[in-house]
């Protein structure tokens, strides 16, 4: 891998503002984009960088671990904030009891809108503590996703997608608040909360402007003594291990209610020669239609079982209980 430099652009936002003590926050998961966020943030750009690590109540137990000793190793330091439970168990329900006000064509919006919030969470700790700046680790692919046209490396390529993720966050917000619901009560409180911050501190996403291969990456990251979050090697490794992830999306996409975009996510990346060929079966896999599996406790915990029961007899899917 090739030494990565400065991009004019990107560098040109940094050297608008600087924190007190810390300029920039990264969203940090423990996965491989946002660990070697911090490298590049801290090392290339020369920032001083705070982990910032929003706990929905769903990440595995394996996860904890590897995210402390990987920040410690870089000499930087971690905040996890963890929200009331109730926020995202509420969130969850919703999303896939109200999934047809909330979902985008060719949109895993379960997803979408969960790392929506963890932004917004993240921006208000920025401006509750002086940090002018927020990073995201979402790629350009990623940051496509579900867009007219796609995003490209220019200058004008962070405003865009930081609008796209206001427009979500915003949009969201509405389409919540239209719903009479009490069992949202706390939900729709904590979305007011996280409201207000995200006019005044800045949101960047990097990986606009160093589009790195999953090869590069983990390259690099071996090199850090990165460890995955999840238990796995770095071949079998994906991504995180969120349990809705594990669990929920794959039985939401079997029923037509969410589209994976990370497979169009792979195709794209397979095509650019960013991530290894290999991974075709994945990107072009058709799971609609296939078995519902409804057995784990995770579906009893957000009260969506017997909802997705009638999807499934709905749609004539089988399933398992």
């Amino acid at each position: 891998m090739n030494q990565i430099n400065k991009n004019e652009i990107l560098d040109e936002i940094f050297n608008k503002k600087t924190g007190e003590n810390i300029d920039i926050c990264v969203m940090y998961s423990g996965g491989k984009d946002s660990s070697f966020l911090l490298h590049l943030l801290k090392e290339v750009y020369g920032l001083r960088v705070k982990a910032v690590m929003v706990d929905n109540g769903f990440e595995n137990a394996k996860v904890w671990k590897p995210m402390e000793d990987f920040t410690k190793s870089l000499g930087v330091d971690l905040e996890i904030i963890k929200p009331d439970e109730k926020i995202f168990h509420e969130l969850f329900n919703l999303l896939v009891v109200y999934h047809d006000k909330f979902a985008r064509e060719k949109v895993n919006h379960v997803c979408f809108i969960c790392n929506n919030l963890l932004w917004a969470t993240v921006v208000k700790y920025a401006y509750d503590n002086g940090i002018p700046f927020v990073a995201s680790g979402l790629s350009i692919n990623q940051l496509g996703s579900g867009r007219t046209k796609p995003l490209v490396t220019s200058k004008t390529g962070n405003s865009i997608a930081e609008k796209s993720t206001q427009k979500i966050f915003i949009d969201a917000k509405l389409s919540l608040n239209l719903i009479e619901d009490e069992k949202y009560s706390e939900l729709k409180e904590y979305f007011l909360e996280v409201s207000e911050a995200r006019k005044y501190v800045k949101t960047v996403y990097p990986y606009i402007y160093h589009d790195l291969s999953v090869n590069d990456i983990k390259e690099m990251l071996d090199k850090l003594g990165w460890q995955t979050p999840n238990g796995l090697t770095k071949n079998e490794y994906i991504s995180s291990g969120c349990k809705i992830m594990q669990t929920l999306i794959y039985e939401l996409e079997k029923l037509g209610m969410i589209t994976l975009n990370e497979r169009e996510q792979a195709k794209s990346m397979i095509d650019k020669g960013t991530l290894d060929a290999s991974d075709i079966e994945f990107a072009t896999y058709d799971a609609r239609g296939d078995k519902v599996d409804l057995t784990d406790p995770i579906y009893e915990e957000l009260q969506i079982r017997d909802f997705l029961i009638s999807q499934c007899s709905k749609n004539n899917n089988e399933y398992l209980v």
